[in-house]
């Protein structure tokens, strides 16, 4: 007899989702329990394949039937049931009377239900339906809520946390003094502050990877979008270091301009955090690039086409008399004040090179800058340890001129 009830039983819930379930979950009990007690419970759940369902619900012709019981299901925050029920009312009742309140519950029931993306929908679209309902305002910002919702944590994308942020301010415009106003502040700030996390994270794995340029504009960006960020004297810190690795990895002809911006990046800082804990440290970097922008101009004009090296050698002349003052290292300080003295003598040095890769009738121009030069060269440096050399290739263009102008 058991085993018939049983069957029985699974034949009558499977009416439903709901009875499905139950006649699940009782095969087993019915299995342990005595024959009379099966009995009593098999009575009992026949009296309950006769109560209520959203299938019976959608089935009815009686519309008053219908919201009756969606109502009652939604009251007992049985979501899942009236759902259904109240999305086939809306579309019934449409142009025939109003639906304001049932729409109202089927959005909200969504919204409880966890079905973010479609409460969202509702929540907006009652808002532009019924403007001047007494539910208006908390519909918007339940709208708002619903993209709140679907925000993820920071590492992912953040694309429902930028819609929750508009939905807010749409509520803040259509609201500026409302309920909510206090809750929306709250929320906009946690978003804010997972935006801000997103692009640190961002700006700080650039910069683990050795990916400086990159780094240092997220960084940038950070303070344009976030100008009030917590961080912000970490955040300008990392500019300058990610200005600084960015320089210190430059092709030759780019280092000395880069670490122009190390130093500037510094003065950004020292103006904004003059009491900053982190101003020691970036000190450091600004006094290295002083050196550093020196230094490489130095070397990029050394290694440069000849025909380019006398401009590229007064470009690091200027250079040099602009850093050698904040060059507070007497090592790093003596070392520059050795390459002008250098930088002079190859620019003679380079002119007469330049000379012998010419044919006879291009020499002339720069045996002429050779001597030149070299002129320049004895008035600035009259005992240098260059002279001799300079003073040979000196004598060599003066002669090689006069054969040339005596050919001529």
């Amino acid at each position: 007899m058991m085993q018939t009830q049983v069957y029985y039983l699974k034949s009558i819930c499977s009416q439903s989702v709901f009875c499905r379930r139950l006649a699940n979950q009782l095969k087993g009990i019915l299995r342990v329990l005595p024959a009379i007690t099966c009995g009593l419970l098999f009575m009992l759940l026949l009296g309950v394949m006769g109560c209520d369902t959203p299938e019976k619900a959608l089935k009815s012709t009686d519309i008053n039937y219908k919201k009756a019981k969606a109502i009652s299901w939604y009251n007992k925050k049985e979501y899942y049931k009236c759902i259904p029920v109240f999305e086939e009312l809306i579309g019934l009742m449409k142009g025939r009377q109003s639906t304001e309140d049932l729409y109202y519950m089927y959005a909200n029931a969504n919204y409880q239900q966890g079905d973010y993306m479609i409460s969202a929908y509702h929540f907006k679209n009652f808002y532009d339906l019924y403007p001047n309902s007494e539910k208006a305002e908390e519909c918007l910002f339940m709208y708002a809520k619903s993209y709140e919702r679907l925000s993820p944590k920071p590492s992912l994308d953040q694309s429902y946390t930028l819609k929750a942020l508009d939905a807010f301010q749409l509520f803040l415009n259509a609201f500026p003094n409302g309920h909510y106003t206090s809750e929306v502040n709250v929320a906009v700030t946690g978003m804010r502050k997972k935006l801000e996390t997103k692009a640190l994270n961002a700006a700080e794995l650039y910069y683990r990877t050795s990916n400086y340029k990159a780094a240092a504009t997220c960084y940038i960006n950070i303070l344009k979008q976030f100008p009030d960020i917590s961080e912000g004297e970490f955040v300008t810190l990392m500019i300058i270091k990610s200005n600084y690795e960015y320089a210190k990895n430059s092709i030759p002809v780019r280092k000395s301009d880069r670490f122009e911006h190390v130093i500037k990046s510094y003065g950004d800082f020292k103006e904004k955090f003059g009491q900053s804990k982190f101003l020691a440290e970036a000190a450091g970097y600004e006094h290295d690039a002083h050196y550093m922008a020196a230094l490489s101009a130095f070397e990029w004009a050394e290694v440069c086409n000849l025909e380019d090296r006398e401009n590229n050698f007064n470009i690091f002349f200027r250079e040099a008399k602009d850093n050698l003052p904040a060059i507070t290292d007497k090592k790093q300080n003596d070392q520059i004040t050795q390459m002008i003295e250098k930088g002079y003598f190859l620019i003679i040095k380079s002119n007469f090179q330049a000379s012998e890769e010419k044919k006879k009738e291009q020499k002339l121009p720069f045996l002429e800058k050779t001597v030149k030069t070299y002129y320049n060269f004895v008035d600035k440096y009259p005992k240098s340890r260059f002279s001799k050399e300079a003073e040979k290739m000196f004598n060599i263009s003066t002669e090689l001129i006069k054969k040339i102008k005596g050919n001529g």
